[in-house]
């Protein structure tokens, strides 16, 4: 009995990469070390964004830089794909990184493949917009939910669509408690 009816390399495909699509998207550091708990590494990464996101011709809506990971929530635009984005920036992000790790071998920077996740709804993208701006309060490094955290986004949503929006956002979503 013949299981699967497709050929095998369809179900080896590491990336399905839409072009006009909302991305949610997790890249953890290699071994879950702490190592964007140095404030000058997790500003590598949030540049490297930053650049990327002109270059690269997409918007990123949110994002939250983590010490052992970040999230990012993009809108892609232009001729790159989601693999040449996340290419870019991590490669560049992990480039400079070692270029700082006095005194240190070259060391892998990011494990395996970042995780990402198309966009389906606008539930969707309110809820992953949730996750992320909420996730440094979460995780603990910020005490009050709307405090400003200098590696999110947070701070221009709550200038933009105000606090209202923001507590209407994660209560709706209940991500107040995860």
């Amino acid at each position: 009995m013949k299981i699967f009816q497709y050929p095998l390399v369809i179900f080896l495909m590491t990336r399905l990469n839409l072009r006009n699509r909302f991305y949610f998207l997790t890249s953890v550091i290699h071994e879950r070390k702490k190592l964007l708990k140095d404030r000058e590494f997790a500003q590598i990464v949030k540049e490297q964004w930053k650049h990327y996101e002109e270059e690269h011709d997409f918007n990123l809506h949110a994002y939250a830089i983590l010490p052992d990971h970040y999230h990012a929530l993009v809108e892609l635009k232009g001729e790159k794909d989601i693999s040449q984005v996340l290419y870019s920036v991590n490669s560049y992000s992990s480039k400079l990184i070692n270029e700082r790790l006095e005194g240190e071998e070259y060391r892998k920077i990011w494990q395996g493949d970042a995780y990402d996740v198309v966009i389906r709804s606008e539930k969707m993208y309110f809820q992953k917009l949730a996750y992320i701006l909420f996730n440094p309060w979460r995780d603990g490094l910020i005490e009050d939910p709307f405090s400003e955290y200098q590696f999110s986004n947070l701070e221009e949503w709550f200038e933009t669509e105000g606090k209202e929006f923001l507590e209407d956002l994660f209560s709706k979503y209940k991500r107040w408690s995860e």
